[in-house]
């Protein structure tokens, strides 16, 4: 009985053999399969977390590296790189400032091609006032007042596109209208730093004192530690100062 059951119990074991050497393969194939999609979603993620806290240098690595994590190329993570590189524009807050050297036009329009429809009205948003800095920074200023005029037609309500538009008219010296975008964005967010500096800044170059410091001390409410904001409310003050002294 053993000596017939010999045969049939080794001709079983090297079929076991063949079948864990077919399995454990693909066994290991599934885990590290699976190990990666952890480290994909984990530095997808970081990537989120790092747009919504506005590092968009960091998002953009982020996403890079998940992208690369990805045997199947993700598209959705390609985006998601591509919208986080093109908001690098905004860590420089001086207006007309240099952008990144690596963002090229095509970037933006790459993206705001794939942000068509209803449902992608917020990310286009964004992606149209990131748009409007890079064309001013590079000296395309009827452009840029296209793109920031769409961005207030998307939403009437974004504060952002009234005081970039302020900004570009103040540039083009057309300070009336200037004056009218400041206004619309405060208008929206009475507590806009942004917007109260800069009509501050109009107020100065229009000569009128009290207004501009009005604007700056609106600003120092928000945050008492507003270098600028203080540097010119303290200049402004001795001008209104120096104005009574005289009469």
């Amino acid at each position: 009985m053993k000596e017939k059951l010999w045969p049939f119990i080794t001709g079983f074991g090297s079929a076991l053999v063949m079948i864990l050497a077919f399995f454990i393969p693909s066994l290991q194939d599934q885990y590290d399969r699976f190990q990666s999609r952890k480290i994909i979603n984990q530095y997808e993620i970081l990537g989120d977390d790092f747009y919504k806290e506005e590092r968009y240098d960091m998002a953009e690595q982020a996403y890079q590296k998940a992208f690369e994590f990805s045997d199947s190329k993700r598209l959705d993570l390609e985006i998601k790189r591509l919208e986080a590189k093109i908001n690098r524009v905004n860590i420089n807050p001086v207006w007309g400032g240099a952008v990144p050297e690596d963002l090229e036009e095509i970037d933006f329009q790459y993206v705001l091609h794939l942000q068509h429809g209803k449902e992608n009205e917020k990310k286009r948003l964004v992606t149209l006032n990131s748009y409007g800095l890079f064309l001013v920074s590079s000296k395309k200023l009827g452009e840029a007042k296209k793109i920031f005029l769409e961005a207030a037609h998307i939403d009437s309500t974004d504060v952002l596109a009234y005081i970039n538009l302020g900004n570009l008219y103040d540039q083009l010296g057309k300070k009336d209208a200037a004056l009218k975008n400041y206004l619309k964005a405060l208008s929206l967010d009475k507590t806009n730093q942004r917007a109260h500096y800069n009509l501050g800044l109009l107020y100065l170059e229009k000569n009128k004192l009290n207004d501009a410091l009005h604007e700056f001390e609106e600003v120092l409410k928000v945050d008492s530690t507003d270098a600028d904001a203080k540097l010119q409310y303290h200049q402004t003050l001795e001008q209104v100062d120096l104005l009574k002294e005289s009469k």
